[in-house]
């Protein structure tokens, strides 16, 4: 009898704990609380571009907060490893994003600067290792825009 009013009470503690939750969709309208009006990045052009079209995508048109963005990228690649032959068998590449947010509405500025890193093998085949080169690099773009759209959502809440 104890063992099954416990069960009940655990269940009711579950359902509502669960139910309480405050999830909420990253890409809803209600989270795009900033517009760009105006967006500068310096640097590769591939890069660029991606870190434009990726932030761009949320910006809301409708939304009070006038925004300006600037973004210099700078991309930098080391030597990580290098076996007994003096070959290298691993590079550390590192993409720093130096970022300004500017409010138009009250013409506060916001700098920060983001950076992240990823070391990747050099393989056999070229081929291989321009591919582990190129994922590093979308990997550090993402990472890198991850953490501008955090700070705006940040400051933007």
């Amino acid at each position: 009898m104890i063992k099954k009013k416990l069960k009940y009470l655990i269940l009711i503690l579950i359902v509502l704990l669960t139910n309480s939750c405050s999830y909420q969709k990253m890409n809803s309208v209600d989270q795009k609380k900033f517009d760009i009006k105006e967006f500068e990045v310096i640097g590769d052009a591939r890069e660029s571009f991606i870190v434009q079209k990726k932030i761009q995508r949320f910006s809301n048109k409708n939304s009070n907060n006038k925004v300006k963005l600037l973004v210099k990228l700078k991309k930098s690649k080391t030597i990580q490893e290098k076996n007994i032959q003096n070959k290298v068998t691993k590079y550390n590449l590192t993409l720093s994003a130096n970022v300004s947010i500017i409010d138009l509405n009250t013409t506060k500025d916001v700098k920060r600067k983001f950076t992240a890193s990823q070391v990747y093998n050099v393989d056999d085949s070229y081929s291989d290792t321009v591919e582990n080169f190129k994922d590093a690099n979308n990997s550090l773009i993402d990472k890198i825009i991850d953490e501008i759209l955090d700070q705006l959502r940040i400051y933007y809440n």
